[in-house]
């Protein structure tokens, strides 16, 4: 009879140890899923910066594009006044033609700027773009970690009811 409560007693171990090594090797595959999440996150955060530095140039290239409005717009108004300017002048002439090629000069840097800012307005509009997917798909990974966890919590065998 005490051999039988021996057996009883060392299957019962047995299947404990089993399930233990089971849920190490659940644990050491839900580590590896963490230190691959976390990469993602990393991957994540780095194209998050990017997208903020493409934001910022495009905001700085934006401001440099006002200040040539603003400085051609002195260029129209100094063109036009000199062409009121007596002919008799030729000093002022030679103004009014030097007013005239810097703006032609300045029009062709302001429609370079307008360029670079399409070509940058495009870029962000994909670096947001590739962000929302990531930061859609993290969130999945987050959902799924969580199950995951919650499942191998309900597996434990402490929460398991003892036998009578």
């Amino acid at each position: 009879m005490e051999n039988t409560g021996h057996i009883d007693l060392l299957t019962v171990i047995k299947q404990l140890q089993a399930q233990n090594n089971s849920q190490a090797e659940r644990l050491e595959e839900y580590a590896k899923i963490v230190t691959s999440r976390d990469n993602e996150i990393d991957l994540l955060q780095k194209m998050l910066s990017e997208a903020d530095a493409h934001r910022s140039s495009m905001d700085n290239n934006l401001k440099e594009l006002m200040q040539l409005r603003l400085y051609i717009h002195d260029l129209q108004q100094q063109a036009a006044a000199s062409s009121f300017m007596i002919a008799g002048r030729s000093q002022q002439a030679g103004v009014k033609v030097s007013a005239e090629q810097q703006l032609e000069e300045l029009k062709v840097s302001y429609t370079n700027l307008q360029l670079q800012l399409a070509d940058l307005q495009t870029q962000l509009l994909d670096v947001s773009n590739r962000n929302l997917l990531l930061q859609q798909q993290a969130s999945r990974m987050a959902e799924l970690e969580s199950k995951s966890s919650n499942q191998l919590m309900e597996e434990l065998p402490g929460d398991e009811e003892k036998p009578d």
